[in-house]
């Protein structure tokens, strides 16, 4: 997937990032840690070192779970340093829950719950956890694959509609289709924190069984955006788009049979007419 620029990724100086093994490669940047990596560090008590005064702080990237938070928790307790060192683990404990994601595997949620920034904007944190579906088979360099922007923006724009805008006892119960869903990729996505923002341009209601909305969105780290995304979709009523899609599926299958029947009979071996002597 093309990016148009790339970006250097600096740690600022006293700053410590933990992400998950699944970013080892990202992981050769100073002041950024692997699960598996801190863990062997605070083992053999190389870590934390004594240098400098108060607790050192870690903060969240990518890939890491609150099963891996509690890990490195549990190695610092047997060692006696729980004292010394504080995760900041709390996006990890608003992940968008299921009814808005429209996501079955909390795994498969990237973000957290939208929050309101202003008149019709919306923010949430970027939550990527190594067993996502997306991340299954691609994990190539030190960036993030472009279709992780994409996915967290399309489930941030249906969150942002079911929390709200639509009726609150509609909520798990519409059918979301997308119209149009344009991407522009700007930088790279690298597994550090990153906020996925909305902006719902235009909303109305023709009728009461549907719901159609403009939207603008970006996902932005470091203060630059990654990618921006333009989508328009309807949010119609469950039985509505369920006729609605049913209709189409039984159009769809009458087509393919009568393709299917056409593509036979002009393959079909010609017979010879002249009969056994």
């Amino acid at each position: 997937m093309t990016q148009e620029t790339s970006q250097a990724v600096e740690a600022k100086p006293g700053a410590l990032f933990l992400v998950g093994d699944v970013f080892a490669e990202f992981a050769h940047h100073e002041g950024v840690f692997t699960v598996s990596q801190l863990a062997k560090r605070i083992k053999s008590g190389a870590f934390p070192d004594d240098a400098g005064s108060g607790p050192v702080r870690i903060t969240l990237g990518q890939g890491v779970s609150l099963f891996d938070v509690a890990f490195i928790r549990d190695t610092l307790d047997r060692r006696g340093l729980g004292d010394r060192v504080a995760i900041d683990d709390q996006a990890l404990h608003t992940r968008a829950g299921r009814e808005i994601a429209h996501k079955h595997r909390p795994e498969n949620v990237l973000i957290s719950d939208p929050r309101p920034v202003g008149t019709d904007w919306y923010e949430a944190d970027l939550l990527v956890d190594a067993g996502n579906e997306v991340m299954s088979d691609h994990v190539t360099g030190q960036h993030m694959q472009g279709m992780l922007a994409t996915e967290a923006a399309r489930q941030m724009f249906i969150a942002v509609a079911e929390q709200f805008y639509l009726p609150t006892e509609a909520v798990g119960s519409r059918y979301f289709v997308i119209d149009s869903f344009s991407t522009r990729y700007r930088n790279f996505l690298f597994p550090l924190p990153a906020v996925v923002r909305c902006h719902v341009l235009s909303h109305r209601s023709p009728h009461h069984t549907r719901t159609t909305f403009h939207c603008a969105l970006s996902v932005t780290q470091g203060g630059s955006e990654t990618a921006g995304m333009d989508v328009r979709f309807t949010a119609f009523d469950t039985q509505v788009s369920h006729a609605k899609e049913t209709r189409a599926a039984q159009r769809s299958l009458q087509d393919g049979v009568a393709l299917a029947t056409a593509e036979a009979a002009a393959t079909a071996p010609v017979r010879s007419g002249v009969g056994a002597p």
